[in-house]
């Protein structure tokens, strides 16, 4: 070849992109040890790299169920509350 191709494909990404997947990368790499010895290190790289997702995926999950029950506790008490004023509404309306 009479020109250098350039295999920085990274580049043609912008730049908060770049970013997140180079975060990415930093935490796949804590599974350097399993993927440099896989007979498709690319691959297993791209594997970890979900792995690492899923895990991110899971935590979110658990966050974003504590806020809903969270909030689900809080719509309970309004409705309640909410109830005990028609109730005494209607036994006044009553008397």
């Amino acid at each position: 070849m009479l020109f250098k191709q350039d295999d920085n494909w990274k580049k043609y990404l912008g730049m908060e992109d770049e970013e997140h997947l180079n975060d990415l990368l930093r935490k796949s790499s804590r599974h350097r040890g399993a993927y440099k010895n896989s007979d498709d290190v690319k691959m297993a790289q791209m594997w970890c790299a979900m792995l690492e997702m899923r895990k991110e995926n899971i935590i979110l999950q658990k966050r974003l169920r504590r806020m809903e029950e969270f909030f689900d506790s809080i719509l309970e008490k309004h409705r309640k509350h909410e109830r005990e004023k028609l109730e005494l509404v209607e036994s006044l309306e009553k008397f």
